[in-house]
């Protein structure tokens, strides 16, 4: 009995270190953080993996949960005006700063920010996108447009 939980408790700590453990260089600050999100999709992908090996979902499928458990609905705030727009039939969300106030016509400088996922995953509206959409429009003091 006590032989079968040492193993267990091996079997338990490799499983875990394979998931966690991600060799991050020194300087980066809260490498936990890197490593939690890491393990997650890690572990994510294998059980889409096993997900279609069954037939239940094919791995796309599996994978666009995280789209859907992440979708927001971009709204405005008092530091960030934000708008859903449709460019030549292309969808985007338009943020721009409120503060400082442009006179009118004034320029102000633009970043196109299009999100990670190959076409395939992912939205601009999901959390972690708007969020950086809105930092980089304040912190820039530029208008952004997210492209989805």
């Amino acid at each position: 009995m006590r032989l079968k939980a040492i193993v267990s408790l091996i079997v338990l700590g490799s499983i875990s270190a394979y998931y966690i453990y991600e060799p991050i260089p020194d300087d980066i600050d809260e490498r936990w953080k890197l490593m939690v999100a890491n393990s997650f999709f890690r572990a994510l992908s294998h059980l889409a993996d096993f997900s279609e090996l069954l037939g239940l979902k094919d791995y796309m499928g599996v994978m666009y949960f995280i789209t859907l458990a992440e979708q927001v609905v971009p709204l405005s705030d008092e530091r960030v005006l934000v708008t859903e727009e449709r460019f030549d039939g292309v969808e985007v969300v338009l943020y721009q700063p409120r503060h400082p106030p442009r006179p009118t016509g004034a320029l102000r400088r633009a970043v196109i920010y299009l999100h990670g996922g190959g076409w395939c995953l992912g939205s601009t509206r999901m959390s972690p996108y708007d969020m950086l959409a809105r930092t980089l429009a304040t912190d820039l003091n530029a208008v952004v447009l997210s492209v989805e």
